[in-house]
């Protein structure tokens, strides 16, 4: 087997979880090979955990895979003009992934900060929080085609996986309690994410479906993060960030930083893998559905460290999905805590109604049995679906009747609540109607599913 080992680094890293060395990142780059050090002390430590599945902290006897260290960085980055943005700042190749976690990691997705080897992060603060105002905030978003929002006072402010226009901040308090954000700078860490709304004209009111959804999600007593809009007085979602915990130390409140990977690290997948179809729905290679699917998804349930609880919460996240309609639920939007034994499902983000955007193309992310289509899913094709994950047909419609119930109670409810301004209303009661109307089919569909013969399937 070659291994990530396989070649002596002509550069490193050094990864830490806060004040803790983790591991050693290696890079030589002209034959892109990777290496991977754990740090004997963290290997030993109580509450120590490893990168992902494919980096377990017990190296194995040939190395670890070739590519697995490579792929865990690059799903770590962003995607599309967010990274187009940071690889044109930094004067970095879109390609050069150790130039851009170089660049990116001192706050990345997870636990872990990537930092010079030999020095060590910072663990004072070396000048007064860079704070954001809400008019600093609303020059940004207008002046977004000239001075991209990843950029700020020079430096690159966004490392965060995914393709939106995104800033990550450090709120003291929750901005409807006067509370004020800032940029953040080792030791600080950051605890919200802000979305804005994006200039494009296909996506009206994406802000109130994201946060719609995410409520609803909420309200119904699934695990979502929690989201609010904050106006500067242009709609800007606030997620809170669940990777991160803020806790009372001795000299005042310090912010936690928690692992975490999603699906496609999980499954150790590169990020061109996050659609079942990997290659695309061309003729030629439709056929080919090499990446993450529903089966992969729920096939990761054999290392969480409850596996009854992550199958059920992964069968109410897939039926959300359909709920919602959002098909663009790929495997980067599903994330699990890393824990020293396993792994456990984290809070569900990234929830929008795709389909309320004709412009946009509603081929769904993950097959249910072998549809892509959400108008084709019918109740042979959820049995289908619940066969491949391993679930049983009557945990299924017994779930999809409960989560129907809870749609068409809360729905309705949420798209009243005061959240939303004007023609932000009329959406979301659109977006209401069509929550019901898909919870009512969800219901009769999988009750069918139930009844389908084995022998059928």
């Amino acid at each position: 087997m070659v291994t990530a080992t396989a070649t002596i680094a002509a550069h490193s890293l050094t990864l830490w979880a806060d004040n803790r060395k983790v591991a050693e990142l290696g890079h030589e780059p002209k034959n892109d090979v990777w290496s991977l050090e754990y740090d004997p002390a963290w290997i030993v430590a109580p509450h120590a955990f490893p990168l992902s599945l494919a980096l377990p902290l017990d190296r194995p006897a040939a190395g670890y895979p070739a590519g697995a260290v490579k792929r865990f960085v690059e799903n770590l980055l962003p995607e599309g003009r967010a990274l187009d943005v940071i690889a044109a700042t930094c004067r970095v190749s879109k390609s050069n992934l150790y130039g851009l976690i170089n660049a990116l990691g001192a706050e990345t997705t997870g636990a872990f900060r990537f930092w010079p080897t030999g020095d060590a992060p910072p663990s004072v603060v070396a000048a007064p929080p860079r704070e954001v105002t809400r008019d600093e905030l609303d020059r940004r978003l207008r002046d977004r085609d000239a001075l991209p929002l990843a950029v700020w006072d020079g430096k690159v402010r966004m490392s965060l996986a995914g393709v939106q226009d995104k800033l990550m901040v450090y709120l003291d308090r929750p901005l409807a309690q006067g509370g004020r954000m800032f940029l953040v700078d080792p030791p600080l860490a950051s605890t919200h994410i802000l979305k804005p709304e994006p200039q494009r004209s296909s996506t009206p009111h994406l802000v109130v479906n994201e946060h719609f959804c995410m409520s609803l999600a909420r309200r119904m007593g699934l695990p979502a993060a929690e989201a609010g809009i904050h106006r500067t007085p242009r709609p800007v979602l606030v997620v809170s960030r669940f990777d991160r915990a803020v806790v009372q130390a001795d000299d005042g409140p310090a912010v936690e930083r928690r692992h975490i990977i999603d699906a496609c690290q999980a499954a150790d997948l590169p990020v061109a893998f996050k659609y079942e179809r990997n290659f695309g729905s061309g003729e030629h290679v439709r056929d080919i559905r090499e990446g993450v699917s529903f089966e992969v998804l729920f096939g990761l349930v054999e290392q969480t460290i409850n596996k009854a609880a992550a199958r059920l919460t992964l069968l109410r996240w897939a039926l959300f999905q359909y709920l919602i309609g959002n098909s663009d639920a790929h495997g980067k939007n599903f994330s699990f805590f890393v824990r020293r034994q396993g792994l456990e499902p984290a809070p569900w983000y990234d929830l929008v109604s795709v389909v309320q955007y004709p412009a946009i193309d509603h081929e769904l992310a993950m097959a249910y049995g072998d549809v892509f289509s959400l108008d084709e899913i019918g109740a042979f094709q959820l049995a289908d679906f619940a066969k491949r994950c391993k679930v049983h047909r009557r945990l299924l419609a017994r779930e999809a009747a409960r989560l129907a119930k809870l749609a068409t109670e809360h729905a309705p409810a949420q798209a009243a609540a005061g959240d939303y301004l004007d023609d932000e209303r009329a959406f979301a009661k659109a977006l209401s109607d069509f929550v019901v109307g898909q919870a009512l089919r969800l219901a009769l569909l999988a009750g069918e599913a139930a009844r389908i013969k084995d022998e059928h399937l």
